[in-house]
Parts: structure tokens; C-alpha cells; sequence
């Protein structure tokens, strides 16, 4: 397909997610796209005015290519669990005549050889293998956003620390620097790959907003309370995968199975979350300063500032 493309209609699946309203919010920030967002039949969810709201049966191939008709891209921000459903998602955008396509990765890089390998992203590498053999076809072309963990989102449900119970699991002695993005920093990231389509055709794209290590997280959300002790564990990454594989032999999936493996590719220094060279400069992403991070760690756990 020609890189050369155009993208004013876009097609946004998820919008209503953790990630979807941060990408909707920044595409009509921006002024320039005309956007579609597509809900299941039952969804309630209230859109603003300005998009178009597009009922859809996500099981259903015609349903999805109606729809898709006439879009030049597709955003998907599903979660995790729906990430199946992209396959047939991709295909009707294909049938419709999509011309770019940046599916639902937003996460930890699987360009690493071990991220790739764990089970909870072998939904991922598919959805990725399929997208790739569309465009060596001419078919479509499409975009993958590799943020790290989400910083904010992160925060708020206790991923890096929990801090309204004073707890903190450690990962591998927490000196590991993270690659981190905050749910903003990835709608600014999909908003430029759509007005840059030549430079980010068929190619990964890294982005972050800063490299941070659990123990900085945790040092700083001591200080918001001072005086007070915390129950700070030691975990490794490797007894947590072990453990989550046996659970997958034996077929004894827990909720914290597939959790204890997306733990592993975060905080292992060896699965390469740490993202040392990044697209930044080409998406206008700025980042943010370690003051800045202060100001959000406070601003989450509700406190003004930091002493």
C-alpha cells in the first residue's frame, strides 16, 4: 500500500476503556480528524456531540466492515481480554479498504525475544504476525505504539505501589529502570502516527515520558507520609513467571496468573522496559521532568505538592 496516504476518517475501538478516552480526547483536541467510535450493541456510554457513534457486533464480519467503510484509519484500544476480537476487527478494516491500522498494544515492547514469549502476549504477537502479513500483501498498512507500563493508570490501581494500604511488592530489588507513559502521552502518540503516516508505516514506535525505578515511586510516596511505616515485600520476577506457568500447565488459572507474567515483562531488567532509544522527537512527545513526576504522584494521592 502507498505510504503516501491521507487519514481524516478515524475509526476508534475502545473509546471507553482505561486508554480509549485519552486517544479520543487528543484526536479532538487536535481539530483534524473526522472520528467514528465503535461500541457493542449494548453499550450505554455517552460520546461527546462532535463523534460519530457507531453500534457494532464485534463478532460479526459484515457488521464491522459496514461500519468501517469509508475510514481511512482504525484505532483499537480494546482490552487486554477483547485483544482476540481484533482479528476479525482488522480484517473487515481491510475489506473496507483501511489504510492504516494501529491495533491494541500500547504495553511492554514484543520486540523483546522473552515479552514474546510469555503466554499473556500471545494474542498480541498474533494480532501483530497477521497485521504484518497483510501489509508484505499491499493490503493495509499498519502502526504499533510500544509506552511502557501506563504511569498514571499505574498509580491509581496500585500496579507500582499501593498506597492506601502503605504496601509495596518490590520487583527484583527495585532499582530496575522503568519506561513509563502516562495515558495522555499515548493519545498524543497515536494523534501524530495518523498525521505522519509515511514515517511510521509498518514499524514499531517507541515512546515514554520518563525512565523511573520502583524504589523512586516508593521513595517518593514515603514522603507524602511521613512518620508513618510501610510494608515493603521483595519479589522476584522469576519465582512469579514460574508460578504462573505451572498455573497455565495445570490449568488453574487464577486472576493474578496472566498478572504475575505482565509483572515479569515490566520489572525484569532482562525483558528490555527500559526503552533507550524512542521516537519521541518525531511524535512532539516532550516527557517529563522528575519535579514534574513529583507534582503527579501528589496530585494522585492527593496531596499538593511534595515537601
Amino acid at each position: 500500500m502507498p505510504y503516501d496516504i491521507s487519514i481524516k476518517k478515524v475509526s476508534l475501538a475502545g473509546a471507553s476503556g482505561n486508554l480509549g478516552p485519552a486517544i479520543l480526547k487528543e484526536l479532538l483536541k487536535s481539530g483534524l480528524f473526522d472520528i467514528t467510535v465503535l461500541t457493542r450493541e449494548a453499550s450505554t456510554h455517552k460520546f461527546p456531540e462532535e463523534v460519530k457513534v457507531v453500534k457494532v457486533d464485534y463478532t460479526n464480519l459484515e457488521s464491522l466492515t459496514k461500519a468501517l467503510e469509508g475510514q481511512d484509519a482504525l484505532v483499537s484500544a480494546v482490552a487486554t481480554l477483547a485483544v482476540p476480537s481484533q482479528r476479525m476487527l482488522i480484517d473487515a478494516a481491510v475489506e473496507a479498504g483501511v489504510k492504516r491500522i494501529i491495533p491494541s498494544e500500547f504495553g511492554c515492547s514484543l520486540h523483546n525475544p522473552r515479552v514474546r514469549a510469555l503466554p499473556v502476549y500471545s494474542n498480541k504477537v498474533q494480532i501483530e504476525d497477521h497485521l504484518h502479513q497483510l501489509a508484505v500483501k499491499g493490503l493495509t498498512s499498519y502502526t504499533l505504539i510500544f509506552n511502557g507500563p501506563f504511569l498514571d493508570w499505574g498509580l491509581r490501581s496500585g500496579l507500582f505501589i499501593n498506597f492506601k494500604e502503605r504496601k509495596a511488592e518490590v520487583y527484583d530489588g527495585g532499582d530496575q529502570l522503568i519506561s513509563a507513559s502516562r495515558l495522555s502521552t499515548a493519545g498524543k502518540a497515536v494523534r501524530r502516527v495518523l498525521t505522519h503516516p509515511r514515517e511510521t508505516a509498518d514499524r514499531a514506535i517507541f515512546v515514554k515520558d520518563i525512565d523511573v525505578s520502583q524504589n523512586q515511586l516508593l521513595g517518593l510516596a514515603m514522603q507524602l507520609t511521613p512518620g508513618e511505616e510501610w510494608d515493603v515485600k521483595h519479589i522476584s520476577t522469576a519465582d512469579l513467571e514460574k508460578q504462573s506457568l505451572e498455573q497455565i500447565e495445570k490449568k488453574e488459572i487464577t486472576p493474578t496468573t496472566m498478572l504475575g507474567l505482565i509483572k515479569r515483562a515490566i520489572f525484569s531488567p532482562e525483558f528490555g522496559n527500559h526503552f533507550e532509544h524512542v521516537h519521541n522527537s518525531i511524535l512532539g512527545v516532550r516527557g517529563i521532568t522528575e519535579p514534574d513526576l513529583e507534582e503527579l504522584i501528589a496530585s494522585i494521592f492527593g496531596t499538593k505538592h511534595l515537601e
